[in-house]
């Protein structure tokens, strides 16, 4: 059978939003309606699948990204508190009166401090870049650490949302995934920070800053290790934040021995007397950390998930149901903890309405884009399935004319038994044209399925492998970029940044399908 048609059509939507990405310069948001709009066209008249199951498919893919895009939302929103408030800028102002070498200064705000952001739902790219200015590095600098440095314990993120997502949505053991994650991290986390030197001062800057950058990418990857393996499984999306902690706190030690003590009683000269108290300013990530804590615990997990119990769940078609856990999820907590915050920060009507309005004007894109592609990935991943008897599936043989089992076969028979090899290459040009891991963890997952099913490999690692080369690939995903350069009105130097990260970014990516094919091999 001649796969090349359908695999054509198949993969038609990714290389439009590629295109219009790359080449017409569209917003994310755009790209991703129109690659939405084109993937059920295809799956109704290419690929046997009635509208209605694309447009539930659709539905379904908006319910189940909740988990990303509505943490986006809504962590926009306290961050966004914390920025109009001044809180933001007393914590940045502390951060700055750390006396530090150049290279301790990347590494303890891009990887410690940068890794315990993202962990706990905040935006490194919107919070660090000016802080960088400010301590003399360059424009493309100042984007392009903040961008790399977002996602150094990949899956990590956003309490763990790349990985518990997919987990939820495809029913396999989340935390199983997160020890394979973690078992790349150690050389990646190092790869990253010794690439963040590079792009700061050259090759220079490497050799001054090698061991530094050794020990901080080591610590947090064998943190991430240690957290993932003796944390509960309820408590996987405490990983990032504990790593990112013990990170900084060894960074800090490190100068310490080398005779720069922290100074971490002092206030710094540039708080006014009078000024906002720096627990007072941290306050909102204190809360939320404490509530990701707690709600971590088993028992409080049942007892939040009973109290809204079967209302939670939506049946989307057939014998496809949804459950929303509201109460479990981060994203309402970052609603709790921004909520409780506010009025000891907020100080007038006036200044609520600003940050509410920013918000808005902040927000909508990026929410509604992580939407459309998670709902790109369902119906990729529903194509070709009819209700039969109340349950959605494959008539007998029409399996065929699913979509991601179109692509993974083609990619399966192009590579044959160096498909482990090329596989990450999928995770960092996912992470690209989505502009989120969790996007692209979800989009690929039917494809990987189907193409470690026929070469008989094992299916976890490989996913692991492509999930850490989406965080790989935050250093040069647009959507990130644009934010970066926008918060230091330098837009229209993304492709300067890119051009720059690019070559850490691919290094790192076939380093992750070298380290797949030895974990396979063993």
């Amino acid at each position: 059978m001649d796969l090349a048609p359908q695999f054509f059509l198949a993969v038609l939507p990714i290389i439009l939003i590629f295109a219009g990405l790359i080449f017409l310069k569209l917003s994310r948001t755009t790209m991703g309606i129109l690659g939405w709009l084109l993937t059920v066209i295809i799956a109704v008249y290419f690929f046997q699948t009635s509208l209605s199951v694309a447009l539930a498919a659709s539905w379904a893919g908006v319910l189940s990204s909740f988990g990303i895009s509505l943490m986006v939302l809504f962590t926009i929103l306290q961050v966004t508190m914390m920025d109009v408030t001044g809180a933001i800028g007393r914590i940045t102002a502390y951060i700055k009166s750390i006396a530090a070498e150049r290279y301790e200064q990347i590494m303890i705000l891009n990887v410690g401090f940068g890794s315990f952001l993202v962990s706990i739902g905040a935006t490194p790219v919107t919070m660090l870049p000016p802080i960088m200015m400010a301590l003399g590095f360059s424009p493309i600098a100042a984007v392009a650490l903040p961008c790399l440095g977002y996602d150094p314990l990949t899956s990590f993120s956003l309490l763990a949302v790349p990985i518990t997502i997919p987990a939820a949505a495809f029913g396999f053991d989340a935390k199983a995934l997160g020890c394979q994650v973690a078992l790349f991290l150690p050389v990646i986390s190092t790869g990253i920070a010794l690439g963040m030197l590079w792009i700061a001062d050259g090759f220079e800057g490497v050799r001054k800053g090698l061991f530094t950058a050794v020990v901080a990418g080591l610590t947090l990857g064998f943190s991430a290790i240690l957290f993932v393996n003796i944390l509960p499984a309820s408590a996987i999306g405490l990983v990032g934040v504990f790593s990112g902690l013990v990170t900084i706190a060894v960074l800090f030690l490190l100068r310490a021995l080398r005779g720069r003590p922290a100074h971490v009683d002092a206030e710094p000269a540039t708080v006014p007397t009078g000024g906002m108290p720096l627990w007072k300013a941290a306050f909102p990530w204190i809360l939320l950390v404490s509530f990701a804590v707690i709600i971590s615990i088993p028992v409080i997990q049942a007892g939040l998930y009973s109290i809204l119990g079967p209302a939670q769940k939506i049946t989307v078609v057939a014998d496809k149901v949804i459950d929303l856990k509201l109460l479990n999820q981060a994203y309402f907590w970052v609603v709790v903890s921004t909520v409780i915050s506010a009025p000891l920060l907020v100080r007038s009507r006036a200044e609520a309405t600003s940050i509410l309005s920013l918000w808005a004007k902040r927000a909508w894109s990026p929410t509604l884009a992580a939407m459309v592609f998670f709902a790109i990935a369902y119906v990729m991943d529903w194509s070709g399935k009819s209700v039969i008897g109340g349950t959605l599936a494959f008539l007998p043989g029409a399996d065929a004319f699913n979509m991601n089992a179109v692509i993974g076969l083609t990619l399966a028979l192009t590579f044959g038994i160096g498909f482990p090899l090329a596989s990450p290459l999928l995770g960092l040009f996912g992470s690209f044209i989505s502009g989120s891991e969790a996007s692209s963890n979800v989009m690929f997952y039917g494809i990987l399925d189907k193409s470690t099913d026929v070469l008989s490999l094992d299916f976890l690692p490989v996913y692991a492998a492509h999930a850490t080369a989406g965080g790989v690939a935050s250093g040069v995903a647009v959507a990130k970029i644009v934010n970066a350069a926008a918060v230091i009105d330098k837009l229209g130097i993304e492709g300067e940044v890119i051009r720059k990260v690019a070559p850490v970014a691919i290094v790192l990516t076939v380093l992750i399908g070298v380290m797949l094919c030895v974990m396979l091999a063993l």
